[in-house]
């Protein structure tokens, strides 16, 4: 695929679309990440320009990306929204819990970034938001789908022919509805 802005999560420094793009990456999880691994990265032909703080910079990444002068700039987030068990084994959580307080604070997130430029969000959401839905629970796409309304976010890859999909692609409802 010919993409000119990726985003990848769950990757390394050594994963790279090829030579003539910008990227911008989360900072590394010491506990859980090896020498170049990171939650999440933003890759773009276009320039990176402005930097926009997250509530967990260890997860989420959110960039202006500069588009051509007639078009624009875009703001795009990469993220992963934690699964189940995380904090499930050490006792530190319940099933469940961190996942909904991800949701919530991914909410805050979007809902204060998405104000300005055309906005994008793309990563693993954990929570299938198109059916079967074999990943997630219904408290979990409930919580999705109100953050995704207060965001003016819509789910471009929910319902799709991709069918079982847990790597949402949202964007604001004003440029989701010119791509369908």
């Amino acid at each position: 695929m010919d993409a000119d802005i990726w985003v990848l999560t769950e990757t390394n420094e050594v994963i790279s679309p090829g030579e003539g793009y910008d990227k911008a990456t989360t900072k590394p999880y010491p506990k859980f990440h090896t020498p170049g691994e990171n939650c999440s990265t933003i890759w773009s032909r276009y320039p990176i320009k402005r930097k926009f703080v997250t509530q967990d910079a260890q997860v989420a990444v959110c960039r202006e990306i500069e588009l051509e002068a007639s078009i624009a700039n875009l703001v795009v987030y990469g993220t992963i929204i934690t699964w189940a068990d995380d904090g499930v084994q050490s006792k530190e959580a319940t099933k469940w819990q961190r996942h909904y307080e991800s949701i919530a604070w991914h909410s805050e997130d979007w809902a204060r970034l998405s104000q300005g430029a055309p906005f994008c969000v793309a990563g693993d959401f954990n929570e299938a938001l198109s059916q079967p839905f074999c990943y997630g629970t219904e408290q979990g796409r409930a919580s999705l789908n109100e953050a995704l309304k207060r965001s003016n976010l819509i789910c471009v890859t929910a319902d799709s022919e991709l069918g079982y999909n847990i790597d949402p692609h949202l964007l604001e409802r004003r440029l989701g509805s010119a791509s369908h």
